[in-house]
């Protein structure tokens, strides 16, 4: 075996070596390509600057408008100075001439948002065309199918032309059956889907907390998502990165006013820190929302510091990002993210007591899909403000189905974040096995099973008094063990046993520079034990393990 994979014979100086290499390989190549977008313009495609001169003029009579100006600016080599373009796709269709091919790529973003016929102007214009998008996340508000109607469905069944019929007769057919298709699509990402091939993105990156996550990944991603961030059941007791509070005031015309006034005085503790983290609310309808805004202006009116934390904070900007605060309905969050999203669920018992199960948009086809939206937007922690009595919601927590309606979801998710915030992390986990529904046709083991090389090293951590966890869940940033550090709670290494086999890493520059550099923001140290060295060399390789940790769980301030 070791003739024929010499690879197994690198050392560990060796490996690192190599992977050095790569990383810094990488690193070039990403400035290489930098340096190439912003220089890298063939002199030779574009006119002079005296040809430039009629066409630039901001003022007068002799400006042009922007169309006008990319129409001429194109033959003078305005794409070769400029070849990347940002834009919506209605900007698009008033601002760039309908000439096919255009640009070599086109790429929509966000596209279950995106009627078709939005998409077409772009599409025309477009040699390669990139489709990004979520199903499980909001689709468009206006279906193309109700803009462009006429007497087809009457006359069209679908079935196909007799074998007599005429060639012109089979071309009409292939036409309005296309037509058809493309009417019957509510957004361009499902019409992508029928006919392109797709890949699906497995990584997410913006939650600080996997309990942030956990419960869309369960619930609409069969667990497919994989997760860098981790941390001891302990910790998340601790900081609560969902939490949950009782309001229990009155629904009366469609808003809750005590909740408006719990998510005022929770703004006002939060920004009583002179840093405190970016902040966002979301509503369950359009009032709450005003309700929420009227509660912040009267706050604000009385109480001047408010009043300078509230202008503060809506002016906002991070990196040149507008991160500024923001209060919303969950029909208009898509796209959003803040470290604390603090949510009003606004709906429970009126003033005589009783609960009427009407959830606005959560509660009708398609909601499920803009919960999701909702509750991915946090990257620190979750304020779930809510007067409904979670039991009465569904059926969901006292039968042993699945979940099936929108108001099941919604329930499901209520509880999960109770459980969070109540530091019950064994029943919340219990809870996420009952929301997956998708059976996953594979899973991907990250690390190895317990054979008898794990069990050795296991056995090895535990002789030196160290409690390795296991911290294995099957994804690209699984972990044989992780060791905690008692000063802070938090892992101090993590611990592999061999390189991970998980199908995303089966290159080198995933496995070796990505993974480490992504894991290492949750987890500060990372060690691998080569299975060669610790049958070859046991007491070296052994010895460089016991350095490793000592020297994570000696390092001050190694997570931060």
């Amino acid at each position: 075996m070791e003739s024929s994979n010499p690879e197994v014979l690198f050392d560990g100086d060796a490996l690192e070596v190599k992977v050095n290499s790569l990383a810094e390989a990488d690193r070039q190549i990403r400035n290489c390509n930098r340096e190439l977008l912003i220089n890298g313009v063939d002199p030779g495609r574009v006119r002079p600057t005296r040809d430039w001169e009629p066409i630039t003029r901001l003022r007068g009579q002799r400006a042009l408008r922007l169309r006008e100006f990319i129409d001429r600016g194109t033959a003078l080599g305005l794409f070769a100075l400029r070849p990347v373009w940002l834009m919506t796709p209605d900007v698009a269709s008033r601002v760039l001439q309908p000439k096919p091919g255009l640009f070599d790529t086109v790429i929509f973003d966000e596209a279950s948002q995106m009627p078709v016929e939005y998409a077409l102007p772009a599409l025309f214009r477009s040699k390669i065309v990139v489709v990004s998008g979520d199903e499980k996340q909001m689709p468009p508000t206006n279906f193309f199918a109700s803009k462009v109607e006429n007497d087809e469905a009457a006359i069209f069944d679908g079935e196909e032309p007799e074998e007599a019929a005429t060639e012109e007769e089979r071309e009409i057919f292939t036409e309005t059956w296309n037509r058809r298709e493309i009417k019957d699509c509510p957004d361009l990402l499902q019409l992508a889907r029928s006919v392109l091939r797709s890949r699906t993105l497995q990584v997410h990156y913006r939650s600080k907390y996997r309990e942030l996550i956990s419960f869309s990944n369960a619930s609409f991603y069969a667990n497919r998502l994989s997760v860098p961030v981790r941390h001891p059941d302990d910790i998340i007791r601790k900081l609560r990165p969902i939490e949950m509070i009782r309001s229990d005031g009155i629904y009366k015309n469609q808003t809750n006013l005590k909740e408006a006034v719990d998510v005022v005085e929770y703004l006002s503790n939060l920004w009583e820190d002179p840093s405190p983290p970016s902040a966002g609310v979301v509503t369950f309808n359009r009032k709450q929302a005003d309700a929420i805004e009227d509660a912040l202006e009267e706050r604000a009116e009385e109480d001047a510091p408010f009043r300078d934390a509230l202008m503060r904070e809506r002016e906002r900007a991070e990196g040149g990002e507008d991160m500024g605060f923001f209060v919303k309905n969950v029909e208009n969050v898509q796209g959003d993210e803040r470290d604390v999203i603090i949510f009003s669920t606004t709906f429970g018992r009126n003033e005589h007591g009783v609960f009427r199960k009407s959830f606005g948009a959560l509660g009708h086809s398609g909601g499920e899909r803009r919960l999701n939206v909702a509750v991915t937007r946090a990257r620190e922690k979750i304020v779930m403000i809510t007067s409904m009595p979670i039991s009465e919601i569904s059926d969901l927590l006292t039968t042993r189905r699945g979940p099936r309606v929108p108001r099941d979801y919604l329930q499901g998710y209520l509880e999960y974040a109770r459980t969070v915030s109540e530091g019950a992390g064994d029943s919340g986990r219990t809870l996420l096995d009952r929301m997956v529904t998708e059976k996953r046709v594979e899973r991907d083991l990250g690390n190895h099973e317990d054979d008898g090389f794990t069990k050795s090293v296991e056995s090895f951590m535990e002789a030196q008094g160290w409690a390795p966890t296991r911290a294995r869940d099957g994804g690209a940033f699984s972990l044989d063990f992780a060791i905690t550090d008692l000063r802070t709670g938090l892992y101090a290494i993590g611990v592999e046993c061999d390189a991970p086999r998980h199908r995303l890493l089966e290159r080198a520059r995933a496995r070796e520079v990505w993974r480490p550099k992504v894991l290492s923001k949750a987890v500060p140290h990372i060690h691998r034990v080569s299975s060669y060295a610790w049958t070859h060399s046991g007491e070296a390789e052994r010895q460089r393990l016991k350095a490793a940790v000592e020297n994570a769980l000696r390092s001050e301030g190694g997570f931060q």
